[in-house]
């Protein structure tokens, strides 16, 4: 092989790579800017619902799951 297609080569993948680590980074960029949009989702999900959580701890059989508020309790 001779030198300048040695060097065509290296050129060739260098490009490549290049390329696939941009698109790599656009679509890490693109998913950091929707994140807000997806907790702030979420967040109106969860208190839609009520804002409960329930937990199930797998102690003994039979048992209920534990009801877990989010809200303060005002006693």
């Amino acid at each position: 092989m001779s030198l300048i297609t040695l060097i065509a080569f290296l050129f060739l993948v260098a490009f490549v790579l290049s390329v696939v680590l941009s698109l790599m980074g656009l679509v890490l960029v693109g998913a950091l800017k929707v994140l807000p949009i997806v907790f702030i989702v979420l967040a109106v999900l969860f208190f839609v619902k009520g804002g409960k959580v329930h937990v199930r701890w797998p102690k003994k059989h039979g048992d209920e799951p534990i009801d877990v508020d989010a809200r303060p309790h005002e006693d």
